[in-house]
């Protein structure tokens, strides 16, 4: 009984087996894990394993690359019964906490806490300047964990929204003024100038924005389309600019299903003060998303503090699934 330290690759299929039932929540079940996001899991989580090779290669040259997916599993009798994962933001000293998860039968024992704060000192030891977390709203006895007893606070949160149909919705025009343009995958200038411009300074207290949570190093702009291939996915990345001065003042896109089952995601992130741009931009990856990728739902999320684009999903005909709180510790 106790708590161990989360091995690569070793522990990436007990996650695959953990994760499931760990995430199922008889008080809701919208909560729980849906199929096709399993399915997004389980080929992710394949592909590492199949080129667990191009990450050992990854992360000699790249010592950033060390610090993903690290954490911390906690057995009874022998049984892995909850885990936690931690890993560190690009190349910064911000570091996320995820997949914190405990067997329903297990839970109330303290477990869930021990690993947290596990991560946490982990995180530490590495150098970390901050950690963040993501809890549901109305988990009432994840957010005490997290705020009353460890001490993180909150400080931001987003609302995760899902598209349950294949009907196109109507399209809607581009305001004048604005032009809408492809950009590649590892193309981050514009989505940096964006996000340092945008981000609310309560977020960059804890997330700052910083070329290096944004610049990849070459070892992963080489290796990555083969990863994300074999996960099946096929990502479409495009950034708006503003005619009169080219400033960047949109970024978005959408990540399309290649296989079987699974589902589709879609993004938008825009400057609060163009919010005319979401009804457009949202209707239009959506509509592109679906053409590329028909058959399986779509999923978005959308910060708080981008009420517009919140306002444009709902409008295109994205269901509410819930919001998320997020809470972050200085260290």
């Amino acid at each position: 009984m106790g708590l161990r330290e989360f091995k690569l690759p070793d522990d990436l299929q007990l996650l695959l087996e953990l994760i499931p039932p760990s995430f199922h929540y008889p008080e809701n079940e919208d909560w729980n894990v849906d199929e096709d996001e399993l399915e997004n899991m389980v080929d992710s989580l394949s592909s590492a394993q199949r080129l667990w090779w191009l990450f050992r290669v990854m992360r000699l040259l790249s010592p950033p690359m060390r610090d993903i997916l690290r954490g911390h599993i906690w057995e009874e009798a022998g049984k892995p019964v909850g885990v936690c994962n931690v890993l560190r933001q690009g190349a910064t000293d911000c570091w996320l906490i995820g997949n914190v998860s405990v067997l329903p039968e297990y839970r109330r024992r303290g477990i869930a806490r021990k690993l947290v704060q596990a991560s946490v000192d982990y995180a530490r030891s590495r150098d970390a300047k901050a950690v963040t977390l993501e809890v549901v709203d109305g988990n009432v006895p994840a957010y005490t964990l997290y705020a009353d007893k460890l001490g993180f606070e909150p400080y931001s949160g987003n609302c995760q929204v899902v598209y349950e149909t294949d009907a196109l919705p109507d399209a809607v025009p581009l305001p004048e003024g604005y032009t809408v343009s492809e950009c590649g995958l590892f193309e981050w200038q514009p989505r940096y100038e964006l996000a340092r411009r945008i981000t609310p300074d309560a977020v960059q207290q804890y997330t700052p924005v910083t070329k290096k949570r944004y610049r990849q190093p070459p070892v992963v702009r080489a290796f990555a389309p083969l990863f994300i291939k074999l996960s099946g996915m096929k990502h479409k990345a495009f950034i708006v600019t503003r005619d009169s001065n080219g400033q960047v003042v949109a970024s978005g896109g959408y990540d399309a299903r290649t296989q079987e089952g699974g589902l589709n995601g879609l993004r938008v992130s825009i400057d609060p003060e163009h919010g005319e741009l979401a009804p457009h931009l949202v209707q239009r990856f959506l509509r592109e998303l679906l053409a590329a990728a028909p058959g399986r739902r779509v999923e978005a999320s959308a910060n708080h503090w981008q009420p517009a684009t919140i306002a444009a999903l709902e409008e295109a005909g994205f269901r509410k699934k819930f919001d998320y709180h997020t809470l972050g510790l200085l260290l």
